[in-house]
């Protein structure tokens, strides 16, 4: 069974979890998911993948969120 894949744009906010959400970068990311569900955790995985986690050997605060979901 082939699974159908949609289109969504996904916008994640990267930020520092000490300084609040409304601290961060947002990324828009273009997804072909199943589902809204799916599409998240992809792009949340991505962005976590690429963003940079540690410096000098210690980990640097940061979180990840996920603010909008649109359909392309």
């Amino acid at each position: 069974m082939k699974t159908e894949l949609k289109p969504y744009n996904v916008t994640i906010r990267v930020f520092d979890p000490a300084q609040g959400a409304a601290s961060g970068q947002d990324y828009v990311l273009p997804v072909d998911s199943p589902d809204v569900e799916h599409a998240i955790a992809s792009t949340t995985a991505n962005a976590a993948s690429f963003t940079k986690k540690a410096e000098g050997g210690k980990a640097l605060p940061v979180a990840f969120t996920c603010i909008k979901v649109e359909p392309r």
